[in-house]
């Protein structure tokens, strides 16, 4: 990849597997010096030897995203270490099938379960915005890039905390775009679609397909896919992109899934092998 990104530094939350990974890893061959955060610091550690291997700049954090101090104390060592933060990939989020599991529809949902997703998925990425902003209009400008999802902004019976908290983070992108693009800052957030990462490891076989068909191309997501998206969204070559939810969703919410099945999607047009004339 070529380097559109020499000279900036990021830092990426949620780092040490998935989607955070893969762009932590992708912003350092586009050039950037990279914060590798995560709440497990030996998965960010891992992920950040990988970088160093291949003669990159990174740096491994511990970082809980929903602790206002441990965002002020990981925003200085990087500052310190690497130089001010000029893109923030806030992408650390509640994955796990016991988190789903407990994300029910709005009757049956516990606060506490709630408090808890939004405290991580949407408390992290404004207390995110909130600390890189100062040192990231001082150096210039920057870019902000939040991962959100196709369920903030489509509805669905269950995982009701965790919908709001990506319509929460669509929100933080307009607002922090309306309030600091003239201090040169762009802030964009990317809906992925289903992404295959660790988290649908458990996912059974049945359901796996369903979700398969009801994107429109061949097949699931990569992380790579997305950490493409961030990139390019870090890079100048989206400097006029801002404020903007940019879906990376292989289809899925381009269609009504009930209208349009997976077999009528190969059908060939009405006329051909026609004479048309």
């Amino acid at each position: 990849m070529e380097a559109r990104l020499d000279g900036r530094v990021a830092l990426v939350t949620g780092a040490g597997s998935g989607i955070g990974a893969a762009s932590a890893a992708a912003l350092a061959e586009a050039g950037a010096a990279v914060a590798v955060t995560d709440i497990d610091l030996a998965a960010a550690e891992k992920v950040a030897t990988g970088i160093t291997e291949r003669g990159r700049r990174a740096l491994a954090l511990r970082l809980d995203v929903a602790s206002e101090s441990q965002w002020r104390d990981a925003v200085a060592a990087v500052t310190d270490q690497l130089g001010p933060v000029t893109v923030l990939h806030s992408n650390a989020a509640l994955t796990s099938r016991a988190d789903y599991a407990a994300d029910l529809g709005v009757v049956d949902l516990e606060l506490a379960v709630f408090d808890r997703v939004i405290a991580v998925n949407l408390r992290g990425g404004v207390l995110g915005c909130k600390h890189v902003l100062p040192g990231m209009i001082a150096a210039g400008g920057g870019s902000i890039v939040l991962t959100s999802s196709v369920k903030g902004s489509t509805g669905s019976a269950h995982r009701t905390a965790y919908s709001v908290s990506k319509a929460g983070l669509d929100a933080l992108a307009r607002a922090v775009a309306a309030g600091y693009g003239k201090g040169g800052v762009r802030c964009n957030a990317i809906a992925p679609g289903i992404v295959a990462t660790e988290a649908l490891g458990s996912v059974p076989a049945a359901q796996l397909a369903a979700l398969e068909d009801a994107h429109l191309t061949p097949a699931l997501g990569t992380a790579a896919d997305i950490a493409h998206a961030v990139v390019f969204l870090a890079s100048d070559e989206a400097a006029f992109i801002t404020g903007q939810v940019l879906c990376v969703d292989g289809g899925l919410t381009a269609h009504t899934a009930a209208l349009s099945p997976p077999g009528s999607r190969l059908a060939p047009p009405a006329t051909q092998g026609k004479d048309n004339g």
